[in-house]
């Protein structure tokens, strides 16, 4: 991590580190997607995330998580939507310093059931699987 110094300190029952004096980082947000359904499969990258923020003493403003991304070119209605939600975030974390819950939830809000990308996900392994035994 070459923003932080190479030297640890013990607190809070951790070693932390700290960023250069010069890193002027107050806030930290993750922004992430998945191909999966479900935002827990993100979890795991949530809470390294939110472990850096508390390694280097700032704070963790959310996670901006989008499920099963890769059907945003499918769902282009639903994506620009996604889209702008994107842009309204950025904008409020910069002005107000944090993002509204709801911008949240329109960006992770899935675009198809969790049953429905099962079946797709199954039947694409399937096709392929009858392709190379042809």
């Amino acid at each position: 991590m070459p923003i932080c110094e190479p030297i640890l300190k013990f607190r809070e029952g951790r070693t932390r580190i700290k960023f250069h004096d010069d890193v002027k980082v107050s806030q930290i947000v993750l922004v992430s997607a998945g191909a999966w359904w479900e935002l827990g499969n993100l979890d795991t990258v949530v809470r390294i995330a939110k472990e850096l923020a508390e390694d280097v003493s700032v704070e963790f403003a959310g996670a901006i998580l989008r499920p099963h991304a890769f059907l945003l070119k499918e769902y282009e209605d639903q994506a620009e939507l996604i889209h702008d939600a994107l842009k309204t975030a950025g904008n409020q974390l910069i002005i107000d310093g944090g993002i509204s819950p709801n911008l949240f939830d329109i960006i992770s809000k899935p675009l198809i059931s969790e049953e429905a990308l099962r079946e797709m996900y199954n039947q694409e392994y399937n096709d392929a699987k009858r392709r190379r035994i042809a």
